[in-house]
């Protein structure tokens, strides 16, 4: 059984999974208390399920962009247990779990999560391209990439207005509320990259940083939850 764990904004999630098919999983709107909340949330989900700590075989988290400190905890949390338990590591990017369920439909997809001071994390995904575009950029400077892309992510309810003003009113726009990004999806893409042996290590994962088109670790300032 694995345990999945996402922190990557204000809302955090965590599931539990066979082969990568979820069984069990809470969401909750944590805001700043993710050091607090997680690990009683994990007992939790756990005990309600009758699963304990050594039935365990993996652990997957979400690795960000997102939130710096949401995305720490959860990632220093997804560490300790895999040490504690002698587990592997699957990381998995907050984007790609954005943009996933959507990738299969023939036209690109552009993933929005916020990244505070009037920005947004931005990954876009080309039909047929393994190797998508990530970067911050201002909302002013949203536009049109393409004009049957796919608008989706946890940022877009509250851009759906600007999306729709600059896009047109046949914009693809996926305007749910947040929570947008689904445990389920997290699992299924953690689980594969697990069977191919594209696991983390497990002393030196730390959370996505973007910046300007390029992913790095962070080792910089970040926008605070």
């Amino acid at each position: 059984m694995e345990l999945s764990i996402d922190t990557s904004t204000r809302f955090a999630s965590v599931g539990l999974s066979t082969q990568g098919q979820v069984s069990a999983t809470m969401t909750w709107r944590s805001q700043q208390n993710h050091s607090v909340e997680l690990v009683p949330a994990i007992m939790a989900l756990m005990e309600r399920v009758g699963v304990r700590r050594p039935q365990l075989d993996a652990v997957f988290v979400a690795v960000g962009p997102g939130g710096f400190s949401a995305l720490r905890v959860g990632i220093s949390t997804a560490k300790a247990m895999a040490v504690a338990l002698d587990l592997p590591v699957v990381s998995v990017g907050t984007l790609d779990i954005e943009a996933h369920p959507y990738l299969g439909l023939g036209f690109p997809v552009c993933a929005l999560i916020e990244a505070g001071r009037e920005r947004v994390y931005r990954g876009r995904y080309e039909v047929g391209d393994s190797k998508p575009l990530s970067e911050v950029v201002a909302v002013d400077d949203l536009g049109p990439d393409v004009e049957s892309t796919l608008y989706c992510g946890e940022a877009v309810s509250a851009l759906a207005g600007v999306l729709s003003e600059r896009l047109g009113h046949g914009a693809r726009i996926v305007d749910v509320p947040p929570p947008t990004r689904s445990l389920s999806v997290l699992a299924e893409m953690a689980y594969g990259k697990l069977v191919r042996g594209d696991t983390a290590d497990r002393e030196t994962l730390q959370p996505t940083y973007l910046r300007s088109a390029q992913v790095n670790t962070a080792d910089r300032t970040w926008s605070r939850d």
